[in-house]
């Protein structure tokens, strides 16, 4: 016979079930969450990566709910983007957002030469920028019949070509002694390291590179330059360009630093400091983590810095009501200190005639201090009858009310619960398991309460204990398994939460499956890293002089 919840029992399930902040938990509210939801995309295409930066920031976007994928493509611009898989209009909605963005042509596309004896040698080498081709040099040849600085032919007579092949463009030679051949510079405002390297091989200059960081420039693209646009280069000669390493920033463990280094280390980083206090087996005013502490950052990212406020302080209730007295303690300290205490209670019923039910009877710990997420265990009273006297001339008793009444045995183990039950007169009816930080295994989390007829049954809950994932089962899988897998344990309460990350790859098998997990934490995050495929070749657009620069993931490779 299945009986509704008291308003009560669920308070008091509420309490055992609350999901644990933890320190570190991440801050979401449903009306947080509404909001970025109700966000309406706009049309990315065309638009650079840092643009799309941009929006998330700007609308307060989570960041793993944004996903960057690449593909060759012979008519959008390298680093603009061909597509996204929620169209402009439409709400985000609980959908992860896929960008689409363009690796350029593809080296291995072929390409059709055209007549290049009518063309100079800049047209001829623009020619082939424009085209895509990664490897193209030029040589001066001489004892010819063609003038100085003229076309005289390839190093392949193939009408098409692949574009990663290797290209020698030869040139007449002075027929006077050899000279220095000088050019003019380009504006390289813009240009990838990539297109840097190109030019400076087509030209036989050198480049002498240095590095910056910049929160306007993507990582890898050039900030400043010099000699200056249109001054003259003399070959063999060195330029001097300095790249901007982005807006990037590599998290660090914070927590060998006192709070005046933090707070100058993310003034340093343009990082937000947000400081939070929790219960913490550590000394009061220890900084004990940080999150995020590894990984990467960007400027104006928010970095939590937690603080302890030491262990938990234990009250003595022992005489006191459990129901009255003790729950209002043990609610306030998992209330305190961004819900870090996470608290456990288990209970279990002793019978007794001098005492109200409900009463504590022991506790333990019952004084000191306790640290957050540990147990005390306590004994509650059950108030029997005293055993009657026997009278020379028993009267009859009047009719006794056959029903019970069945209290929440939350905290007690099965094997206690069905005892109780029995003592009753009733019995265990439909067994249920969840998932449980707060409640042991094997302990009750939730039970059926009010007033039974004898023989009746008591629907109950049992807990499975924490939830935990051992990541050696999961390496190598698709990453939909595990995602379909943990879908299915928070049907059972496990409350845990998936935050994939990407990462690049060689190997395109490893694309799409799981590289690394970590967790889950105590608030029941996951991190997953993934494998992406970006194939390591990556061809460069050069761009008219004034026109946007492009992002260019690869910013370390260089194209001869």
């Amino acid at each position: 016979m299945k009986k509704s919840k008291s308003f009560l029992q669920l308070l008091l399930v509420l309490v055992m079930t609350v999901t644990l902040a933890a320190c570190g938990k991440k801050e979401d509210s449903g009306s947080a969450q509404k909001k970025e939801d109700k966000v309406l995309l706009v049309n990315f295409e065309g638009m650079s990566k840092l643009e799309v930066e941009e929006w998330i920031n700007q609308n307060s976007i989570s960041r793993d709910r944004v996903f960057y994928a690449y593909e060759y493509s012979d008519t959008v611009q390298e680093g603009k983007i061909i597509s996204q898989s929620i169209a402009p209009g439409l709400p985000l909605g609980d959908e992860n957002l896929t960008v689409t963005l363009s690796n350029g042509p593809d080296p291995d596309g072929m390409v059709e030469l055209v007549d290049f004896s009518q063309m100079t040698s800049e047209q001829i080498q623009k020619w082939f920028m424009y085209q895509g081709f990664t490897n193209v040099t030029v040589e001066y040849v001489t004892d010819t019949n063609v003038p100085a600085g003229q076309f005289v032919g390839l190093n392949t007579t193939e009408t098409k070509v692949r574009r990663s092949q290797p290209i020698v463009v030869k040139l007449a030679a002075e027929k006077t002694a050899p000279q220095t051949v000088s050019v003019k510079m380009e504006n390289m405002n813009g240009w990838t390291k990539q297109q840097v390297e190109y030019w400076a091989n087509m030209n036989q200059i050198s480049v002498d590179y240095g590095y910056t960081r910049s929160a306007s420039i993507p990582a890898g693209n050039v900030v400043t330059f010099s000699p200056g646009t249109g001054e003259t280069v003399a070959g063999g000669s060195k330029i001097k360009v300095v790249l901007s390493i982005g807006n990037e920033i590599t998290a660090i463990d914070l927590t060998g630093m006192n709070r005046t280094q933090i707070e100058k280390w993310g003034s340093d980083n343009g990082v937000q400091i947000s400081w939070l206090q929790c219960w913490n087996k550590t000394a009061a005013g220890t900084i004990f983590w940080n999150q995020p502490n590894s990984g990467i950052m960007r400027i104006g990212d928010i970095m939590r810095v937690y603080i302890s406020v030491g262990p938990i302080p234990v009250k003595d209730y022992t005489g006191l009501s459990y129901q009255n007295n003790f729950l209002g303690w043990f609610n306030s300290i998992n209330s305190q200190y961004n819900q870090s205490a996470g608290l456990k209670v288990r209970i279990t019923e002793k019978e007794v005639t001098d005492r109200e039910s409900g009463v504590i009877l022991s506790q333990s710990p019952n004084s000191g201090y306790i640290n957050p997420s540990e147990t005390i265990t306590m004994v509650i009273a059950k108030k029997v009858a005293p055993t009657p006297k026997p009278t020379a001339k028993p009267t009859p008793a009047p009719t006794a009310d056959p029903r019970v009444r069945i209290p929440s045995m939350i905290g007690m183990s099965e094997y206690d619960f069905k005892r109780s039950l029995h003592a009753y007169g009733v019995w265990e009816g439909r067994r249920t398991e969840t998932y449980s930080r707060y409640v042991d295994e094997g302990y009750i989390t939730w039970n059926e309460t009010g007033v039974f007829y004898p023989e009746e049954t008591v629907d109950y809950e049992v807990s499975l204990g924490a939830f935990t994932l051992d990541p050696d089962d999961w390496i190598g899988l698709p990453y939909d398994r595990l995602e379909n897998y943990i879908n299915s344990v928070n049907r059972f309460g496990a409350d845990v939460e998936l935050h994939p990350s990407m990462i690049d790859v060689g190997d395109p098998s490893d694309s799409n499956k799981v590289l690394q997990i970590m967790g889950p934490e105590e608030n029941g995050d996951i991190h997953v890293r993934i494998g992406l495929y970006i194939p390591q070749e990556e061809e460069e657009y050069f761009p008219d002089d004034g026109e946007d620069d492009i992002v260019d993931d690869d910013d370390d490779d260089s194209n001869g």
